[in-house]
């Protein structure tokens, strides 16, 4: 399954919500939804939006959970 990973982009950035929002004109509820609910699966052109704001590929946005070590495989 697909998470997002936005928050951690904007951080990495120094981009808020806010400036996220203006920037890639998206409205500012669904900026906040894409950087705070992982589970949420956006329209491919709203994270083409953020991406294309951010300067990244669309990828660095989400990142599969599978391929993610589990709790039990990291000790």
């Amino acid at each position: 399954m697909f998470r997002l990973r936005v928050k951690a982009v904007l951080k990495e950035y120094g981009v808020s919500i806010s400036k996220l929002s203006r920037g890639a004109d998206i409205p500012i509820g669904l900026a906040r939804r894409l950087a705070n609910d992982p589970k949420y699966n956006p329209s491919s052109a709203t994270l083409a939006r953020a991406a294309r704001y951010l300067n990244v590929p669309m990828e660095a946005l989400y990142y599969d959970d599978e391929d993610a070590p589990s709790s039990s495989e990291e000790q």
